[in-house]
């Protein structure tokens, strides 16, 4: 039985070569390594024949953006994998050559133009039975094989956040930097606080800890996945993707790159790719060669319980970049001895699980593990103790922690007057329209803090609660912090202001602002609420009243 044939184009590249290797080991395929040049070939070529000594290696000229169908037929090869790159700057050429050679294509992509556009390839692809498959990669394809498994039985999903956080030296080419940096800085549409937002690429930044690993910062990333997670996960509240570098220095270096952007000085942070590339193989020394891949999701799994996990994979030893590559190899094997995909076009997102990926990290200094929680104890229980259990029902599902909760409803808003009041008011995110306006409220519990945004029409108005000392609860709305005392009441709550922070230094009485803050339950089991925020010195920051449906 002859071998499945399978042409990598940029196969002697940083993730081309990884997938040969894998192929190679698997003593079970026929490669050509595509290219435009063969000098980089050479020695990957001895390579594979020393690991499969019965195999065939040879090397193919090929140009992606400029081959034909007739050029791809006297290849005749079963598969054609495409990990050159950058995505963001592709064309479709050897997309259109496969279909009309009548192979499997496969790619590597990550931008989230390119794979977003495979579907208007499904018809052609079918009509020749042959499979077009795209972001074959990290992103989709690892992400929505691990989510797949960890949400199969789920009844909701509320959340789901990605991150990446390669080692500085691990490999990388003019291709990667490339990629990053043409989004770097733009606009980015992503789905969070329940509803489509505008980001900007290598905004924001969180921590990110992987067993192992010491806690890495990662930016917001524009991927395939902030399409593809909401469209197949439906998460109530948030689907993120973050990635980052491990030296601090790279990651202030990119966001450099970011402002002529946002300044409207430059189209595009491509046009520091060349420099990039020289900084990036200049600190190549430094840091290390582990990096890691995080993957959570939070929401209600099959008893309807509040559930999160976590499923991390940590690459030591440089194996890092053969990550992207895995799901590709086992579309591959799919493609060729499973039988089991069907024609079409479309995105790597489900194509193939994890446990037929799993395989393929065989030999490689790649770990993974998944850990699950359920049954934190929501904030106002754990601050106000038996007296939670005094709150009629409608506020204890309101304050419930977890699963996520989306209210709707209407506030009417009576904003600061004083121009001092107002300035601060903005300062502190605070509504500024007058009027009877709709109102919609997303709390999300993370890490014992709930996280809560109200939006006033369309103006969000941002808080983060935690517990403090005393049995205290604290509202922080960004450099300002409250602290206030829970009293429970039959028909409702009361919050009474005990002291105020800035920059964590005590406010005195003479800047402390003034907070009425009342939360009942109308005869209609309706949560209203009423709260009123003012200075001693520059009079109301901001009232509002009105009502919540559960």
């Amino acid at each position: 039985m002859s071998r499945p044939h399978i042409l990598i184009v940029g196969g002697a590249g940083v993730f081309g070569s990884r997938l040969a290797r894998l192929l190679a080991r698997r003593k079970g395929f026929r490669v050509s390594l595509g290219g435009r040049t063969e000098r980089r070939a050479v020695a990957l070529q001895r390579e594979l024949r020393t690991i499969d000594e019965q195999g065939e290696y040879g090397f193919v000229l090929i140009d992606r953006d400029r081959i034909g169908v007739e050029r791809l037929k006297e290849i005749d090869c079963d598969v054609v994998v495409d990990c050159s790159g950058p995505f963001q700057l592709s064309g479709t050429q050897l997309i259109e050559a496969a279909i009309g050679a009548r192979c499997h294509y496969v790619d590597i992509a990550d931008s989230r133009a390119f794979v977003a556009g495979i579907a208007r390839f499904d018809s052609a692809a079918r009509a020749v039975a042959i499979s077009v498959i795209s972001g074959a990669s990290s992103t989709p394809g690892l992400t929505h094989a691990v989510l797949d498994q960890v949400t199969s039985a789920w009844l909701a999903v509320d959340s789901v956040d990605v991150a990446i956080v390669p080692g500085n030296r691990t490999p990388k080419g003019r291709s990667v930097i490339e990629g990053i940096l043409s989004w770097v800085g733009q606009p980015v549409r992503v789905f969070r606080e329940a509803g489509w937002e505008r980001g900007r690429g290598w905004s924001g930044g969180r921590s990110v800890t992987i067993e192992g690993l010491p806690p890495r910062r990662a930016m917001l990333a524009d991927v395939p996945d902030l399409d593809l997670l909401p469209a197949r996960f439906a998460p109530r509240v948030r689907a993120g993707f973050d990635a980052g570098m491990e030296l601090p220095v790279l990651n202030w270096l990119i966001g450099v790159a970011a402002l002529p952007v946002r300044w409207g000085l430059v189209k595009s942070a491509g046009v520091f790719a060349g420099l990039g590339t020289q900084i990036a193989l200049w600190l190549d020394r430094f840091g290390t060669a582990d990096g890691g891949m995080l993957v959570e999701a939070a929401g209600q799994d099959a008893r309807g319980d509040p559930r999160v996990v976590r499923w991390w994979l940590r690459a030591a030893n440089g194996d890092g970049p053969y990550v992207p590559v895995l799901p590709t190899a086992a579309i591959i094997e799919q493609l060729t001895f499973g039988g089991r995909l069907r024609g079409g076009a479309r995105s790597a997102a489900g194509v193939v699980s994890l446990e037929q990926i799993k395989p393929w990290l065989e030999g490689l200094a790649i770990e993974t593990k998944q850990v699950a929680f359920r049954g934190e104890k929501p904030l106002y229980r754990r601050v106000m103790g038996e007296g939670f259990d005094r709150l009629p029902e409608v506020t204890r599902r309101l304050h419930r922690g977890r699963p996520a909760v989306i209210a709707e409803g209407e506030a009417v808003v009576a904003p600061a007057t004083n121009p001092v009041a107002r300035f601060l008011a903005k300062r502190l995110g605070l509504p500024l329209d007058e009027g009877r306006l709709p109102v919609r409220v997303v709390i999300e519990s993370r890490e014992g803090r709930e996280h809560w945004t109200r939006f006033f029409a369309d103006r969000p108005m941002r808080s983060v609660m935690s517990a403090a000392p005393d049995g205290l609860i604290e509202e922080r709305f960004g450099a300002v912090a409250i602290r206030m005392r829970l009293v429970p009441r039959g028909d409702g709550l009361d919050m009474q202001r005990v002291s105020g922070r800035i920059w964590n230094v005590p406010l005195p009485g003479l800047l402390l602002p003034r907070i009425t803050a009342e939360e009942r339950v109308d005869e209609g089991g309706r949560h209203r609420f009423e709260v009123d925020i003012g200075l001693p010195l520059f009079g109301r920051l901001v009232a509002y009243r009105g009502y919540l449906v559960l």
